[in-house]
């Protein structure tokens, strides 16, 4: 189904088109939500953090709490796959917010590009992976050729919960870099 040709049409649409209209909406609303993150002012990378069978309420929340996390943000400034942060991020959330949660930890399976990063309950970091990470983090990161950045890659991090029926969502943020203080710290009202 062509959305916009709908949308411009006067026809009601019928209860069969929904779930169709609604994916493409969610589709529309999901690019352009990372578009405005990839447009902020001072930028150098989007960060991508999808939650995966989450045992709680609300997905987003768990992200919303990792891609605003300073110290993550500040890492993936600088190309630093630093999980400790990433893991950090997560633990605060759940241990503020979900306390009543039981078993997910030993579930929990963390990834960041396609490398796995925590699994049954422990980091996996092998021989060469810190540099590996380091590599995939600076190829996601915009050139500082133009204002608007001239690739759409991003961070990929990935939080699966492992709890069978859990709830999923996807969150975007950016990285916090020198520039964006400057252009912030002098910017005047």
């Amino acid at each position: 189904m062509a959305l916009l040709t709908l949308l411009r049409s006067t026809r009601v649409p019928s209860k069969s088109e929904y779930p169709a209209i609604k994916t493409a909406l969610t589709d529309i609303c999901a690019t352009l939500s990372e578009d405005i993150v990839r447009n902020g002012e001072g930028t150098s990378h989007v960060i991508a953090v999808s939650i995966k069978n989450y045992p709680g309420s609300d997905p987003n929340a768990v992200g919303k709490k990792i891609v605003n996390s300073p110290l993550l943000k500040t890492a993936i400034a600088g190309n630093d796959p630093n999980i400790g942060r990433l893991a950090s991020a997560i633990g605060s959330y759940m241990g503020k917010h979900e306390s009543g949660l039981e078993g997910w930890r030993d579930k929990l399976v963390i990834t960041v590009g396609n490398e796995v990063v925590f699994k049954n309950g422990s980091f996996v970091i092998e021989a060469g992976m810190e540099e590996k990470l380091s590599d995939y983090i600076k190829e996601c990161q915009f050139g500082e050729s133009t204002n608007y950045p001239e690739t759409d890659k991003s961070v990929e991090i990935v939080v699966d919960f492992g709890v069978e029926g859990g709830k999923s969502g996807k969150v975007f943020g950016s990285d916090l870099t020198k520039e964006y203080v400057k252009v912030n710290a002098d910017y005047r009202s």
